[in-house]
């Protein structure tokens, strides 16, 4: 259920559970070039467990990345991924009571670094699907190649390095430093398909593994493309995620 009494930037909108039973909202971060929209299946299915949700849209697209205008963020880093950490960043300051990040393939890493500012003050846990990656090179490469379908191999070859740049130079090594400052036991549901052609499960890995200051699990769909576990296979993503947000949510009393 919607309601758009309180206006927030970026379009923030708040989806209120008609059957609320947890504190916490399940604040969502969508994939690059998407939308709250495109989210709406999943939003539904949180409510549906109980929660509030909030959703909004990243202001930043791949045809900023081409612009004259430089990419810098508040804190003086240059990259789409640190501005986008600046919006979510100012979201979870607007957004009231303790919040369970929701957040799907490669702006998870601007999740990751908006709530390593705030030292996830009220962020109790995180939930990723398909990302972030570790190799963010490749993932580049892949978008070109499976997801926009650029035919010249010189041309994707070409694009791949300045996408990549003007994500971050950091190119997610920054995620190690971000993911240290995480609290001893910070508990993480990694979703990932084994059929995912632009992040591989192995390159999530390479994310999360080098951090026993966490608590992560996985999920993993082995028919499952990328973004695509709620869509096609909803008997095993579903409960998985309903066990998780029950496990780590606050009920009301």
């Amino acid at each position: 259920m919607k309601n758009k009494q309180q206006e927030l930037p970026f379009d923030g909108e708040f989806f209120y559970s008609r059957s609320k039973r947890f504190e916490e909202v399940v604040f969502f971060v969508h994939f690059f070039e998407g939308s709250k929209k495109q989210l709406l299946r999943h939003i539904k299915l949180v409510n549906e467990m109980g929660f509030d949700a909030f959703a909004f849209n990243l202001s930043g697209t791949h045809k900023d990345l081409t612009s004259l205008k430089l990419p810098i963020s508040s804190k003086g880093g240059f990259g789409l991924k640190h501005i986008y950490a600046d919006q979510i960043e100012t979201l979870l300051n607007q957004v009231p009571g303790k919040k369970i990040i929701f957040s799907f393939s490669n702006p998870t890493a601007s999740a990751i670094e908006a709530m390593a500012r705030r030292n996830c003050s009220d962020t109790v846990a995180l939930v990723c699907d398909s990302g972030p990656s570790g190799k963010f090179i490749p993932s580049a490469y892949n978008l070109y190649t499976h997801e926009y379908k650029i035919r010249p191999l010189p041309l994707r070859l070409a694009l791949t390095p300045v996408l990549s740049l003007a994500w971050s130079p950091f190119l997610h090594k920054d995620l190690d430093k971000d993911l240290k400052t995480f609290p001893q036991g910070f508990k993480i549901l990694s979703i990932r398909g084994w059929k995912d052609l632009l992040i591989p499960p192995d390159h999530i890995d390479q994310v999360f593994e080098p951090h026993p200051n966490l608590d992560w699990t996985k999920l993993s769909l082995p028919e499952a493309g990328h973004l695509t576990g709620l869509r096609d296979f909803k008997s095993e993503y579903a409960p998985t995620l309903e066990k998780f947000l029950n496990s780590v949510a606050t009920p009301l009393t």
